[in-house]
């Protein structure tokens, strides 16, 4: 399909798209000419305001316009090219500004800036509050070696108990002599108990104690007495109490008494009789561990 260029040559887009639009239409005017002409041959056997059927479909921009008829199906069918994209209208006028956006998040710090010139001194502020204390600055050089120092220990006072204790220098800064005061302690806890003492010399003797009451009698009586084997030892046990003591002795048998004197002769006759016993011998012994001599007496 010829296009025609407008005046402006082909660099004329304007020209261009009003053209090839022109020339569509003249296109489509001859398609509906030459359909007029297929329905007015037959016009006697159709009719066209009840029978005819009319498609419209749209072609890409700058395609040939078409039409055909289907004579079966009484149709028409137009292909009509989209027209060229117009040119870009003017820009419109700003809109209405939008509603103020959340504020978004810091942003990194950027550089330091290049230090700018000095300004003009300004009149003299408020102070401002005190700041903090700086860091420690470093140890400076070591001084010179001064003159040795002496120290002495001066005067030490003891002040009164709960006082201060104080130290004072009655001397100089390079001769220093040290007064002190040293306030007496408070009284300590009491120890413990110390041990017992020895035993104490007896105390004279008291004095007599009362008259304790009248006691019972006590009583003695003789139990049994027994005669022991002669050689044997005496004794004597209570079978009572320290109250009324029951003795019971048993007393061994005495040795046999000496011979008695031959008595005088008699005259001559047949043998008398054995003369009488003789007197008894003297009271025997006993042993209790070692000889004591014991004599019994009995009444009064």
């Amino acid at each position: 399909m010829a296009i025609y260029r407008g005046p402006g040559g082909p660099g004329d887009a304007t020209a261009d798209q009003a053209n090839t639009a022109q020339l569509a239409l003249t296109y489509a005017n001859q398609s509906a000419a030459s359909a007029a002409a297929a329905a007015a041959s037959a016009q006697s056997t159709i009719d066209f305001t009840s029978d005819l059927d009319v498609a419209v479909s749209s072609l890409p921009a700058g395609s040939t316009p078409t039409v055909a008829y289907n004579s079966t199906t009484v149709s028409l069918s137009f292909g009509i090219p989209d027209g060229a994209t117009g040119p870009t209208g003017p820009t419109g006028p700003n809109g209405p500004s939008g509603p103020t956006g959340f504020t978004g998040p810091t942003g990194p710090t950027g550089p330091t800036g290049p230090t700018g010139p000095t300004g003009p001194t300004g009149s003299t502020g408020s102070p401002g509050p005190t700041g903090p204390t700086g860091p420690a600055g470093p140890t400076g050089p070591t001084g010179p070696s001064g003159a040795a120092a002496t120290i002495a220990v001066g005067t030490t006072t003891t002040g009164p108990a709960g006082g201060s204790a104080s130290v004072t220098n009655s001397g100089s800064s390079s001769a220093a002599v040290f007064d002190f005061t040293i306030p007496t302690g408070p009284t300590g806890p009491t120890g413990p108990t110390g041990p017992t003492g020895p035993t104490g010399t007896t105390g004279p003797t008291g004095a007599p104690g009362p008259t304790g009451p009248t006691g019972s009698a006590a009583t003695i009586a003789v139990g049994t007495t027994t005669t022991g084997p002669a050689g044997g030892s005496a004794s004597v046990t209570n079978s009572g109490s320290s109250s009324s003591a029951i003795f019971d002795f048993t007393i061994p048998t005495g040795p046999t008494g000496p011979t008695g004197a031959t008595g005088s002769p008699g005259p001559t006759g047949p043998t008398g009789p054995t003369g009488p016993t003789g007197p008894t011998g003297p009271t025997g012994t006993f042993q209790t561990g070692k000889a004591i001599a014991m004599a019994i007496v009995f009444g009064g």
